[in-house]
């Protein structure tokens, strides 16, 4: 019991695991049908490349320190052979957000919107910045490398890095300190390689929470009773509406964006 507890003060985000909680946006399942575990998110070191430190916790059991997945994710972004069709699918989503805020891009400023992306995606760290924080960010005041925070997009493409579908749970609107929701949380929702053929894909979800613009990796934990399910996740929220597929459109090649 002791060793237990260790692990779920040092090993676990109690505040994201909390927050979640309360929201209602994580382990409602678990309320529903008691045969189903509860996951808990892994403490990640925060320095901006917490989304991939969160990958590699999930699937290996180690933060992502030589940032290979970093690099993976640059280069398929960069030149990769799903570029353009990745690219289409990112321009049709944003096209569609753009609508509901009344903004309109030039080509030239897609453009410069697809280059700030792949930019964020570099391994070069953007400064020197402690890893103490709760957040990808970092704080001042330490000689460790501080990397750019991702956007969802980056999820996405990670998905193809991977081969595996990605399943982030966050609370849909940000809120301050009395609760008031005053922005939109994006990320939440799944992320499906759809560029990559099923077969060569991998069928269990890769889960991950996201809250204070931190990633962890939903873990469960070994059980005693056998009678507890292997760790499942719904792809509903706790109100039974479907997740949001991300960047699910694909326009096509002759697409043509002005007309759209």
């Amino acid at each position: 019991e002791d060793f237990r507890n260790f692990i779920e003060r040092d090993l676990i985000e109690q505040s994201m695991l909390v927050a979640l909680e309360q929201a209602g946006r994580l382990n409602w399942w678990a309320n529903v049908d008691p045969s189903c575990q509860r996951l808990l998110p892994l403490a990640t070191t925060g320095d901006g490349n917490c989304l991939l430190h969160a990958a590699s916790l999930g699937m290996w059991g180690f933060h992502d320190r030589d940032l290979m997945l970093r690099k993976c994710l640059y280069t398929l972004m960069d030149r990769g052979v799903e570029r353009e069709a990745l690219k289409r699918r990112w321009r049709w989503q944003q096209t569609q957000q753009n609508k509901e805020s009344g903004l309109v891009y030039t080509e030239e400023e897609w453009q410069k919107e697809w280059n700030e992306l792949i930019k964020l995606a570099s391994s070069e760290p953007r400064m020197h910045y402690s890893t103490n924080s709760g957040n990808c960010g970092g704080v001042e005041g330490s000689e460790e490398p501080v990397y750019e925070s991702l956007e969802e997009f980056h999820v996405f493409v990670l998905s193809h890095v991977l081969k595996r579908p990605i399943v982030v749970v966050a609370d849909t609107m940000l809120r301050d300190s009395g609760g008031e929701a005053f922005a939109p949380i994006p990320f939440g929702g799944i992320y499906l390689p759809l560029e990559v053929p099923a077969s060569k894909c991998h069928r269990s979800p890769l889960v991950l929470a996201y809250d204070q613009a931190h990633f962890s990796a939903l873990v469960s934990m070994e059980q005693k009773e056998p009678i507890k399910e292997q760790a499942v996740i719904p792809l509903t929220d706790s109100e039974h509406k479907l997740l949001p597929v991300h960047f699910a459109v694909d326009p096509g090649k002759e697409w043509e964006w002005g007309k759209a």
